[in-house]
């Protein structure tokens, strides 16, 4: 079940932990909540390791290009003096 359709269920009022009762068990809601929180963190870390990688990516593509521009430019000035 994603996190958005557990959500759901939480809200109910038709799939939720209450259904069929008219007073909820606290406790199946409260642990129906703790999975949710427990999904949540575990997407979120999910997303926290795939931006460091991505920065780490983008770094390295940055100094690449710094040491491109530096290059390139070198040169130019090395042209322009002939």
């Amino acid at each position: 079940m994603t996190i958005t359709e557990k959500v759901a269920y939480l809200k109910g009022p038709d799939g939720g932990p209450e259904r069929g009762r008219k007073r909820p068990r606290k406790e199946k809601i409260l642990k129906a909540v703790v999975d949710v929180l427990d999904d949540l963190a575990m997407s979120v870390e999910d997303l926290e390791d795939y931006t460091a990688e991505l920065t780490e990516q983008v770094d390295a593509v940055d100094e690449d290009l710094d040491a491109l521009e530096n290059d390139f430019l070198r040169r130019m000035r090395l042209l322009r003096r002939r």
